[in-house]
């Protein structure tokens, strides 16, 4: 896939789903995810009061649900009542909806065909399915293309064939860390389904809380709880509620480890001391508790929790979890360790794979299929399993090697903020290396090691190779902390002075942006994870220079790369939204619009990779999913500045957060166990989640135009130079409002500093365009103060990041 710098993310201006027809490129209708084949026309069909539909072919209640949600959704895009919205006749309808079959399972699969063709002409509208999911799919795509102008609401002309590219387009929330109410749920299955996401991944059982009712063994949720569960009875509902959009549901049931509730409620099936008793857990992390699989027991509680779940979850699949299990337990216990050797096992490894092993006979006796993460997969399973993958493209892809079906979370975690464009260019399909990283004759190269503190975890480690081709072009790898050797895409290379590249990784959009001192990387070096800055050591290791030296192995190896069937072995992707530090108030200003996107690579065309374009349509979308279909992340954002106003008035702290970012990955974690005395804690259940970093969009789009402004201002361009100017003068007004509203309220107090810290990078901007504007530059040394007060500025204060710290940089570069 292509990957673009980030000067290319730049998007236009707002624009509302409404049809631009000139030029018609393939992009140019505000649709997402896009249609695999769309022909624009210049005529238009009109919406209004009299607008109906009729049913053609197969019908049942869930296509009469689909036809008066269509009508719903129509009166909330347009305002206009349709009270006669079912036609007579196909002749007299302006919608016809054909179903050609029913399904083929009375319970969704994998298998579901959900293609369409939709055509608009000469005054009629026509969906064609051969499924009824089909229509499902094609609705959301029609509600997508009603626009509106001065004379009225319509659909334009348009043809379009369309079937998704991954039958599996999943988004797994966790309800356990912090519970998420049924409303809230409901809606985000609304919106799945309008971004043609078909997989709701129900994370219902995890260290901090088991949050489903089971009658065989009720202490599961009677004691860990807190009274947030959900009945069978509302179990019923969403899974119904789900199926009518096309979703299917599947619950994920953690074992061996994640299983601090379940060792809080029925310490005997756990791997430690007999009689040992476990808190209730409210803490984040990986902890000790480890069923015994060598206990009778736990199977016969095993069989009854199977047995209730299945009963309520009637998906062909079934979760077990099976991630970051602490072998302490195991490895410490006499029985255990001599019941490994008894019996031949593989070591805890092994154990983990007999506990599977009999996991899956006894879900397969009751008809499901398992899936797990990453650690579940063992030489010992059978190849019907499949992966669910959060270590990587490598581990999807060995897998997929060795015959096991494969799903990507990697790249699409979405609790954490990250750049959107991150999530874009992050394909299920491992594509293997994208660089010749093999030294030729007449070519020079030179490797440094580095060194990148994370704080908590201990440092990242790894190494950078640049190589100068015989033509004079330049092109480069990292070996990442014992990941598989990367391409690093160069946007600045002088030798001896400085190198800047980006790749993304595991964690983020990635960049290198170091300085040389001779053999050693200078003081200033820094790596960008995300938006988050991090100060780089390291020094020369291997080089032209340095007689006999050649360019390392890859100490990670290579890059997984699909041949073939091996392709249909990756069923598609998950997004994942795990709960630490989300709530159902904070849920949605995280994962929408983004989400859009993800589902676009799921869906779309692998080589719709256009980032300008998609950074357009998703602000189209945003509008969109407000009004069609309810969401409301903004509205929940708007509550948490009037919560932080104290009766002020908000806009201030609107505008500021157009300007200002969280820490993106898992800075804000680390942030937390920097801050606390001795390192010792990090975010848990008590901890709350009203601050500004809180109620923040993930990613500044007014930056990415200030972007633009800067690049343009290097053209000579004194429109964007006034622009520029007038974006700073905007977010210096807000920030010395919002000083005084943050100092006045407890949750923001810690706050006072980003405003104070965006005055102070505002005021150098507007002191550097006023030397530009004098043509006039700074002298070298106030030019270097200015890059130190930047610098300074570029770090995290209250988990938040001044996000107009880049721009400024750029501006202050010209000047140079």
């Amino acid at each position: 896939m292509k990957k673009t710098i980030l000067s290319a993310l730049i998007m236009g201006a707002m624009m509302s789903p409404a049809v631009t027809l000139a030029g018609a490129p393939n992009t140019d209708l505000n649709l997402m995810p896009y249609p695999h084949s769309v022909e624009l026309s210049e005529g238009r069909v009109n919406i209004d009061s009299q607008f109906n539909v009729f049913v053609k072919g197969f019908t049942s209640d869930r296509v009469d649900f689909t036809a008066n949600r269509l009508i719903k959704r129509l009166e909330r895009q347009t305002g206009v009542p349709m009270l006669t919205w079912q036609a007579e006749s196909e002749d007299d309808a302006v919608l016809v909806i054909d179903i050609k079959q029913a399904p083929k399972t009375e319970v969704q699969s994998i298998e579901a065909d959900e293609s369409y063709t939709l055509t608009a002409k000469d005054g009629k509208i026509v969906l064609t399915a051969e499924r009824p999911y089909g229509a499902i799919r094609g609705i959301e795509t029609l509600l997508q293309l009603v626009g509106t102008d001065s004379k009225g609401y319509f659909v334009p002309e348009v043809s379009i064939e369309d079937a998704p590219r991954f039958p599996w387009r999943g988004v797994s929330y966790d309800t356990s860390r912090h519970f998420i109410e049924l409303d809230v749920i409901k809606r985000q299955l609304d919106a799945m389904a309008s971004a043609k996401l078909n997989i709701f991944h129900w994370h219902i059982w995890d260290d901090q809380a088991i949050r489903i009712q089971l009658d065989s063994y009720p202490k599961l949720w009677q004691k860990t709880a807190d009274g947030d569960y959900y009945t069978k009875e509302q179990i019923r509902d969403v899974v119904e509620y789900a199926r009518n959009l096309g979703i299917r549901v599947i619950p994920e049931i953690s074992l061996p480890g994640h299983a601090s509730a379940v060792a809080h409620a029925y310490p005997e099936l756990m791997s430690g001391e007999e009689g040992q008793t476990y808190p209730h857990q409210r803490e984040w992390g990986v902890f000790v508790p480890l069923m015994d699989p060598t206990n009778p027991e736990l199977y016969t509680f095993l069989g009854a929790v199977f047995d209730e779940v299945i009963e309520l979850f009637p998906d062909e699949y079934f979760h077990i979890g099976g991630d970051e299990p602490n072998y302490a337990q195991w490895s410490e216990s006499e029985e255990i360790q001599q019941f490994i050797a008894e019996n031949d096992i593989d070591g805890n490894r092994g154990l983990q794979s007999y506990l599977n092993t009999k996991v899956e006979e006894m879900l397969s006796e009751r008809g499901k299929k398992v899936m797990g993460w990453d650690e579940i997969w063992h030489k010992d399973l059978p190849k019907s399993i499949v992966i669910q993958s959060w270590r990587g493209h490598d581990s999807i892809g060995r897998a997929a090697k060795e015959g096991y079906q494969g799903i990507l979370s990697t790249g699409y975690y979405f609790d954490q903020p990250q750049p959107t464009s991150y999530h874009y260019r992050n394909d299920p399909m491992p594509t293997g290396i994208t660089v010749d990283d093999k030294l030729h004759d007449g070519e020079k190269f030179a490797t440094y090691e580095w060194v990148k503190p994370r704080s908590k975890g201990g440092p990242r480690s790894g190494l950078i190779t640049i190589i100068e081709g015989k033509d004079g072009e330049f092109r480069a790898f990292t070996d990442y902390n014992g990941k598989s050797r990367e391409e690093v895409y160069i946007l600045e290379y002088v030798p001896g002075k400085v190198f800047r590249g980006h790749f993304d990784n595991f964690m983020s959009y990635t960049e290198f942006n170091l300085a040389f001192d001779g053999a050693e990387l200078a003081e200033e070096s820094y790596q960008t994870i995300g938006n988050v800055r991090w100060p780089t050591t390291g020094k020369l290791i291997a080089g032209t220079e340095i007689e006999g030296s050649e360019i390392p192995a890859p100490n990670g190896g290579y890059p997984a790369e699909l041949e073939g069937d091996e392709k249909s072995l990756i069923l598609g992707g998950e997004i994942t939204v795990w709960a630490e530090n989300i709530d159902s108030m904070t849920m949605e200003n995280r994962i929408w619009p983004r989400s859009y996107v993800a589902a676009e690579r799921f869906w779309s065309s692998e080589e719709l990779t256009d980032e300008a374009s998609m950074y357009k349509r998703m602000k189209a979308i945003d509008t969109w999913s407000e009004v069609s279909v309810g969401l409301q992340h903004h509205a929940n954002a708007t509550v948490m500045y009037k919560r932080l106003a104290n009766g002020k008035d908000i806009k201030p702290l609107v505008t500021l957060a157009r300007y200002t970012e969280p820490a993106q990955y898992y800075a804000r974690n680390w942030e937390k166990w920097i801050q606390t005395p001795n390192h010792g804690d990090l975010y848990n259940q008590y901890e709350r989640l009203n601050r500004y970093v809180d109620a923040l969009p993930v990613e500044s789009y007014a930056v990415y135009d200030m972007i633009a402004n800067v690049e343009q201002v290097a053209k000579g361009d004194k429109k964007a130079l006034a622009e520029l100017k007038a974006h700073y003068q905007t977010v210096l007004a807000a920030a010395e409002a919002s000083a005084p509203i943050f100092a006045n309220n407890v949750a923001s107090v810690d706050t006072v500093i980003v405003a104070e810290k965006t005055i102070e990078v505002a005021n150098i901007a507007l002191q550097l365009i006023e030397l530009h504007e004098a043509n006039r530059q700074p002298t070298e040394r106030e030019a270097q103060a200015l890059r130190q007060s930047l610098s300074e500025a570029a770090k995290i204060y209250d988990e938040a990041i001044v996000a107009i710290v880049k721009p400024t940089e750029m501006l202050l570069n010209l000047n140079r």
